[in-house]
């Protein structure tokens, strides 16, 4: 009986904590932020100004004098950050004593936890494209003219970003992918030559990376858009955008069976019988357990500048 008297904490060991912890979180993040965590109960702060004083030099007077000039401290605002959750998901007791199928708790991890990646990468995208979350200054635009093609659109949107940083990375929607892919097959018989536009963007210091996948039915970016950010900056040290996580407590993670010195998300089972509902009216126990995730996060982008967002459609 002891062996069984703490079985959901052995199956949320099974369960674990992120699949890698060497990439504790998704490509696309890891390609456009600089990674933050705060420890339990740490507060984080980000510029709530950008810095406006000119550049300038003085000469040194005949007589060696010193000119002062004074530098105003740029005002601060705490980062708050949003918890976020998966569905509460059961599985029932029966159904696994019944089963030659021992991942299913696997399976479900790997869900939940790519379900919170997709959700991570969405904030971040649809933030940028809101031009929400920014210190002060709008996250710059691409526009359309008259004429312009898909080329047209990211070489405007890299003129945009190329005096704040180099080495960039290109977000891409579906859409504005295969118009790249499909670039000299398309403009062909108007150019006259072969012209690879995937190669030529490389040359350019520009990471293609297409932006695919549903988050409750929704594309994580709209198929027709892309953005254009600076990864290194030539103004401020790392990449243009902040992602925060904060880390689990030791003591909660131990319960998880997850590493206590680097846990930032948590895949908890409930231990049965769990309650389950799809109503107001219907509520009830059921002999199962309940499988779910959650963490805390943030983003900031404290260089705006580097970034440059386009909606295509007129050039698809």
């Amino acid at each position: 009986m002891d062996k069984y008297s703490n079985a959901h904490l052995e199956i949320a060991k099974m369960i674990g904590e992120p699949i890698n912890y060497a990439l504790p979180v998704p490509v696309e993040i890891a390609a456009i932020a600089d990674i933050v965590t705060l420890e339990p109960g740490e507060f984080g702060y980000r510029f709530s100004a950008t810095e406006t004083t000119a550049d300038y030099i003085l000469t040194v007077s005949a007589g060696g004098k010193i000119t002062p000039i004074e530098a105003s401290v740029v005002a601060t605002t705490a980062i708050s950050l949003t918890g976020y959750q998966s569905k509460l998901e059961w599985i029932e007791v029966n159904d696994i004593l019944g089963s030659p199928d021992l991942q299913i708790f696997a399976r479900r991890k790997e869900a939940i936890a790519r379900s919170l990646d997709k959700n991570e990468i969405k904030t971040v995208l649809d933030g940028i494209l809101a031009s929400t979350n920014t210190p002060s200054v709008n996250v710059q635009e691409a526009s359309y003219a008259s004429g312009d093609d898909i080329y047209d659109l990211i070489m405007k949107a890299k003129q945009k970003v190329e005096d704040y940083g180099d080495k960039y990375v290109l977000l891409c929607g579906s859409a504005v992918k295969n118009a790249i892919d499909t670039y000299d097959k398309d403009k062909g018989s108007t150019l006259h030559f072969d012209f690879r536009l995937e190669s030529r963007l490389n040359e350019m210091g520009i990471e293609v990376m297409k932006i695919f996948g549903l988050l409750d039915s929704t594309a994580l970016l709209n198929t027709n858009k892309f953005i254009l950010l600076a990864k290194n900056s030539r103004h401020a040290e790392g990449k243009p955008v902040k992602f925060v996580r904060r880390r689990i407590s030791a003591d909660i993670a131990k319960l998880m069976g997850a590493d206590v010195d680097k846990a930032q998300r948590a895949l908890i089972v409930n231990p049965t019988p769990v309650v389950h509902a799809t109503g107001a009216a219907d509520a009830e126990l059921k002999l199962a357990f309940g499988v779910y995730g959650y963490e805390q996060a943030a983003f900031v982008i404290p260089q705006p500048k580097s970034i440059c967002f386009c909606d295509a459609s007129s050039a698809l």
